[in-house]
């Protein structure tokens, strides 16, 4: 993986857990700073261990070449939850 892709890949990350964090956090009223921090130490974990366990699921799957149309199960997942999205 080149350098670009890893930087896109690291702000599309921090970007999620960012807004995701956000949502958390307006839904608290007024949280203690113990709160605050776990919940930003378990965005952060989760963050940074998603795209480590893809890496080693995909690794897995492509060397036995048992996944040949990759991109099209990648499409049909996030059709799938577009489309879960979008009709509830």
């Amino acid at each position: 993986m080149n350098p670009f892709a890893i930087i896109v890949i690291a702000l599309s990350m921090s970007a999620d857990a960012f807004a995701a964090a956000l949502a958390k956090g307006a839904t608290l009223d007024r949280p203690p700073l113990g709160e605050a921090l776990r919940c930003g130490l378990i965005f952060g974990l989760i963050e940074a261990i998603t795209p480590v366990i893809g890496w080693i699921l995909g690794a897995a799957v492509n060397t036995g070449g048992y996944l040949a149309a990759d991109r099209w199960v990648a499409f049909a997942v996030v059709a799938a939850i577009g489309a879960k999205i979008l009709f509830g």
